[in-house]
């Protein structure tokens, strides 16, 4: 055998996308705010398109297919527009920047409102979002802290200090254990007594204060112990000045804030109101894990009273909040701005896509002057000629878009009518492949198209893909969708009887009245999903 290289021809066929199908599926998957931003973008980066007024309209609708159209080499080597059944470029152009003034459908709000302010809208853009940190939060209230608030706070640390001291030379005594706001002091206080309440004293403690807050996370407790903190800060300062600092931060807002676990953040808060709770303080510090699982008659038990004087400190548990961190900072809000509309018009459904949000788009008539003149300047009109087929087919992708959206939200709102005439429960099990076929289009393409994307109907606003959902064979073959079943369940669970709630197998055997055929494990992972507590939990006593 004879081993070389060698050239050799071979015909096969390749399926490639040309540049405008690749733009055409990328504005498909683009919602409302992201199509918004790249027509923005084009529009800085592209100086053949240009926004056009409302008053620049007429003519004839551009087609969607008009995107196939191409510019061709003459034999002469000359860029020219080729002949095409569509029509020469200039004519494409001038028939597609028409596009959003006749084709593109003004929204029921520009034409019931012009000309008047949008009060929703105006109040959304006048709402200050939530900026401030947690940290920055409490750091605000340290400066805002006087040097006789400071003091007041070292001496009743200093107090409880020389308490516990005495209780630690004395173990046999009955010197009461040291606390601070209520909570026994778990750091050590052999550190000499050294608070002089000089006013650099009171400027360390103020820094101290500084470092406490910057190890609290986001829950609101302190991560760190105090002497983990102390070995933290160079130098190390006295530990006793470090419990002045916190027992200044965990005076502040919110309540209960600082606090190192679970137990001593609801005891902070507890301490912070006027009336005494011995039962609660009880409750929390020894059956806090029983209170989770809703075992009363044992914590009654336990602690010797009475079940109803149990309920009654569990309602007061509850009212407190167990991560105070939580008012603040956090991931900054999710606006949503629908794609589709649907209005109930004469008990009909009626769906429009949304267009209010994308500039009327046409291709500037200078350059196109432009571009007929370039032929003694091959560079130019290379140039100008890629930046007016990019323009163009943005034109059409968006208006491909339009079309796409509406026809995939019709077919929505056609197979789920009974979801929006009688709610959830109504809610039909629909697959992908199905409103494809209907449609004619590959499943990829109502993939992208609902991707991202919102819907406002007279139910509310919902995702598209909310209607997309599989569920549960019935004995008749029909199909429930699946939010249909939780709602079923969720109904099941909300008329039980509170004393002898529903188990996971009474819930399935309840199901199966319905006809709906279902297992425990599956009715165990719905109530999981939507954090519904199991009937040991949910029992009232």
């Amino acid at each position: 055998m004879e081993l070389g290289l060698s050239q050799h021809q071979a015909i096969k066929q390749i399926q490639t996308l040309s540049p405008q199908m690749y733009m055409s599926m990328e504005i498909l998957c683009l919602n409302s705010m992201d199509l918004q931003e790249r027509v923005d973008t084009e529009l800085e980066n592209n100086e053949t398109l240009e926004r056009s007024s409302e008053e620049n309209t007429g003519g004839e609708d551009a087609s969607p297919d008009q995107a196939e159209a191409r510019v061709s080499e003459d034999a002469d080597g000359s860029t020219e527009p080729a002949e095409d059944p569509f029509g020469s470029l200039q004519e494409r152009m001038e028939r597609a920047d028409r596009y959003f003034q006749d084709d593109a459908p003004p929204s029921r709000s520009s034409a019931s409102y012009r000309g008047e302010k949008d009060e929703k809208l105006e109040a959304m853009s006048n709402t200050a979002e939530r900026s401030i940190s947690l940290q920055d939060h409490l750091e605000d209230q340290v400066h805002l802290l006087s040097d006789d608030e400071v003091a007041a706070a070292m001496r009743r640390v200093e107090a409880s200090a020389k308490v516990s001291a005495a209780a630690q030379e004395d173990p046999g005594g009955d010197a009461p254990e040291a606390e601070l706001n209520g909570v026994p002091a778990t750091s050590a206080v052999e550190a000499p007594m050294r608070l002089d309440f000089s006013e650099e004293q009171v400027m360390e403690i103020r820094e101290l204060c500084s470092s406490i807050i910057f190890n609290i996370d986001e829950r609101g407790y302190l991560m760190y112990s105090l002497e983990e903190v102390r070995v933290s800060i160079e130098p190390p300062p006295e530990l006793l000045l470090l419990e002045v600092a916190l027992e200044i931060v965990q005076d502040l807002e919110p309540t209960g804030v600082g606090g190192r676990d679970i137990v001593e953040c609801l005891l902070l808060q507890l301490q912070k109101d006027r009336q005494d709770y011995p039962l609660e303080e009880k409750i929390i510090r020894e059956y806090l894990s029983e209170l989770s699982h809703n075992r009363l008659p044992k914590i009654a038990r336990g602690l010797g009273v009475g079940i109803e004087e149990v309920k009654d400190a569990v309602q007061n548990i509850a009212s407190l909040n167990p991560l105070p961190g939580k008012l603040f900072g956090g991931d900054p809000p999710h606006y949503v701005k629908p794609d589709v509309i649907v209005d109930e018009v004469e008990g009909a459904y009626e769906v429009r896509v949304d267009s209010n949000y994308i500039p009327r788009l046409r291709i500037s008539s200078h350059y196109r002057d432009l571009y007929r003149q370039s032929r003694k300047d091959p560079e130019l009109q290379k140039y100008l000629k890629k930046k007016l087929d990019n323009a163009e087919w943005l034109v059409s992708a968006i208006r491909q878009r339009q079309a796409t959206l509406h026809k995939i939200a019709q077919e929505i709102v056609n197979i789920q009518s009974g979801f929006l005439d009688h709610g959830i429960s109504h809610l039909k099990a629909l697959k992908m492949a199905d409103v494809a076929d209907l449609l004619g289009v590959h499943v990829s393409t109502i993939s992208r198209g609902i991707s991202g994307k919102y819907i406002q109907t007279p139910r509310g606003i919902y995702a598209l893909k909310f209607f997309f959902t599989g569920g549960a064979t019935k004995s008749g073959g029909d199909v429930e969708a699946r939010g249909s079943v939780i709602q079923r369940i969720k109904d099941f669970i909300k008329e039980e009887d509170k004393a002898k709630p529903l188990s996971d197998i009474a819930i399935v055997r309840k199901l199966e009245e319905v006809e709906i055929s279902i297992s425990r494990r599956t009715v165990t992972k719905y109530r999981e999903a939507e954090g519904i507590p199991s009937s040991r939990e949910r029992r009232e006593y």
